[in-house]
């Protein structure tokens, strides 16, 4: 649901900023001088943000349409200098969504964060002198103050392909970023259409920004609360979590069986690997839960306001679900020399049959407090591990 919520508030920004134009002929001109500067204030701070949060993905995203919006600002001089650089930024911007959406973080005081400034200069310089070259053109009558802007057909059409294929990467990875990217295109393609109108365009300009601190703050709480490599909620999270619990809750407490023997045995990639594939069976079984990494190869889910016969038929639903799906190695994942036979961690040439043990505990009169259930939900989970693994284990008194 927090996901859901999330992926929505870029949307909600954009709707905030018509809201807001709509209102603008009501402004007064003090308030309009100061919502044609408020880009490059929201703009500073997306900027400072970027650099503490060591994010070069908006930090030139920030670069890019900041320069943009200061490109438009000195076309409007005159009427043929600002279609020259609508007809060349509408083109530029889904272009460069698209590769600052898949670029790699690699730091923005680097030779990569070098590059990224020169390939961004260089077009920027390239749309400055076109602009230029219009600057002795007098025409008017090329931009209709009662109408839209034009976008050029190309520029439209590579819109379309932009917002297209991030809207399938995000129904495929389900990853907050590719909505940001969308929202940006969205309400950058409305501001072209009002780049004659220093108000608009900055309103609009000004959710472009607003969108993108947004999305920081997003980064930085799921740097703080959930698991980098398995996009489950963190230890930090469920500490957090045990604080909020009610009267009645159950603990689980989940280990990936022979966890150490396939990292010894085919390397930490492969270890991540399977991290990943357990972390996806308890998210998508634990339903009316709420799952976290607790350290290593070990998990928790905590089941507010539910007893042990409603949980512990959720928990041998996902025992068995681990049990049943294959890991298939991959040929250069496989060790040279081939493995001893490890009980309960590997079958068949290039396959690994993964396993859990779960041990779950109960809040109950004696145990009152969170911890006290996590200590017992453990040594439940220690009972499965002894009597053999791959089972569902729960504490009593």
């Amino acid at each position: 649901m927090r996901k859901f919520m999330t992926a929505l508030i870029p949307f909600a920004v954009i709707l905030l900023a018509w809201i807001t134009v709509s209102q603008a002929a009501s402004f007064n001109d003090a308030v309009h001088a100061v919502i044609v500067v408020l880009p490059f204030m929201i703009a500073f701070m997306a900027l400072f943000m970027s650099v503490w949060y060591k994010n070069s993905r908006f930090f030139f995203l920030t670069v890019f349409m900041l320069i943009a919006y200061i490109m438009l600002n000195i076309a409007a001089a005159r009427e043929a200098m600002l279609v020259e650089a609508v007809t060349e930024i509408s083109i530029l911007i889904p272009i460069n969504m698209i590769w600052l959406a898949f670029i790699h973080e690699r730091g923005i005081i680097t030779s990569y964060g070098a590059n990224k400034a020169i390939i961004i200069g260089i077009q920027f310089v390239w749309v400055l002198i076109n602009v230029l070259g219009k600057s002795n053109d007098t025409s008017v009558g090329l931009v209709n103050p009662d109408q839209t802007m034009p976008i050029p057909a190309p520029a439209i059409v590579l819109y379309v392909l932009a917002i297209g294929f991030l809207m399938l990467n995000y129904i495929l990875k389900i990853q907050y970023v590719y909505m940001v990217f969308i929202s940006i295109l969205l309400a950058t393609y409305i501001s072209l259409h009002f780049a004659h109108r220093p108000v608009t365009l900055a309103i609009f300009t000004s959710s472009v920004f607003i969108i993108v601190v947004s999305a920081l703050f997003e980064v930085s709480y799921s740097l703080a609360f959930y698991d980098t490599l398995t996009g489950v909620l963190s230890r930090r999270a469920f500490e957090q979590e045990l604080a909020k619990l009610g009267r009645q809750y159950c603990i689980a407490m989940v280990d990936i069986d022979h966890f150490k023997r396939v990292n010894d045995t085919y390397g930490h990639d492969v270890g991540d690997e399977v991290l990943k594939m357990v972390s996806s069976i308890l998210k998508k079984l634990s339903y009316r839960a709420r799952t976290f990494r607790y350290g290593g190869e070990e998990f928790a889910i905590i089941f507010p306001g539910q007893e042990l016969d409603e949980v512990v038929p959720v928990l041998e639903r996902v025992r068995k679900a681990v049990e049943r799906r294959p890991f298939i190695l991959r040929a250069e994942d496989r060790p040279k020399k081939k493995p001893e036979v490890i009980t309960g961690s590997s079958a068949g040439r290039g396959q690994l049959n993964i396993t859990v043990s779960i041990g779950v505990a109960e809040k109950t009169e004696n145990l009152k407090t969170p911890m006290d259930v996590v200590k017992r939900a453990d040594e439940a989970l220690y009972r499965s591990k002894s009597n053999g693994r791959n089972r569902v284990s729960i504490w009593s008194n």
